[in-house]
């Protein structure tokens, strides 16, 4: 050690960026200087070293990983067991399959009214191109009852 440090050079000296060594000094509450540099004397920047020496291992790169879903040919993301785009879409859905944002409309069973959707039980409309189903007992029902006559003056 040389007697006097600056940021820049402890930050080098750690293999840390300046920013990082400048947090956890503010964090120790040390006094900033009125003016120039941020000069650290021996004592202060051993305890600076011997901190960010400590968090070594966790800033050494890692092996990459190939992603754990299966077909995936991504590598994973940093600590994850997983890519960058099935981590996203596990915090967002709780897994990691693809979904539509339709998905659980599809798993239902059956209609409001209690009506099974079977095959035959479906109705799609054309202007809908086929993605959305409709019971057809409700249609049936809803087109045999009478219209409100609007009073007339």
């Amino acid at each position: 050690m040389a007697g006097e440090w600056t940021i820049r050079e402890l930050a080098r000296e750690a293999g840390v960026s300046r920013k990082s060594v400048w947090a956890w000094i503010d964090a120790q509450g040390w006094e900033r200087p009125e003016w120039g540099p941020w000069i650290l004397d021996d004592k202060r920047a051993r305890l600076v070293l011997e901190r960010f020496e400590q968090t070594a291992p966790l800033r050494t790169p890692r092996e990459r990983m190939p992603c754990s879903v299966e077909g995936c040919e991504r590598t994973s993301a940093g600590l994850q067991d997983v890519c960058q785009m099935h981590y996203k879409r596990r915090m967002r859905t709780g897994r990691t399959e693809r979904s539509s944002g339709g998905d659980w409309q599809t798993a239902k069973t059956h209609c409001p009214a209690g009506h099974e959707y079977t095959p035959e039980n479906i109705y799609r409309f054309p202007s809908d191109a086929g993605t959305r189903r409709r019971c057809r007992m409700c249609r049936i029902a809803q087109s045999s009852t009478p219209k409100k006559q609007a009073a007339g003056g």
